[in-house]
């Protein structure tokens, strides 16, 4: 197992239960629209979902990356 695969098992370990089903749907989307090393265009869809996690965002429904780092202590 890489460092990086064991600093993911640990992030998901510090979640609760609700944040795992976000990190699943979020994982899960990014396996089925991963990009090429050539395709680096956002897609509408792309556009919308970064619209939709900014909005989440402001509405405190989403926790920022960098407050979940400091709360796991990374």
């Amino acid at each position: 197992m890489s460092a990086l695969e064991q600093e993911l098992e640990q992030l998901i370990k510090h979640l609760n239960d609700k944040n795992k089903l976000v990190a699943k749907s979020f994982l899960s989307w990014l396996l089925e629209n991963q990009l090429d090393e050539e395709d680096d265009l956002l897609t509408p869809e792309d556009i919308r979902a970064i619209e939709q996690g900014r909005q989440e965002l402001m509405k405190r429904e989403a926790i920022p990356l960098e407050d979940l780092k400091r709360d796991l202590g990374l």
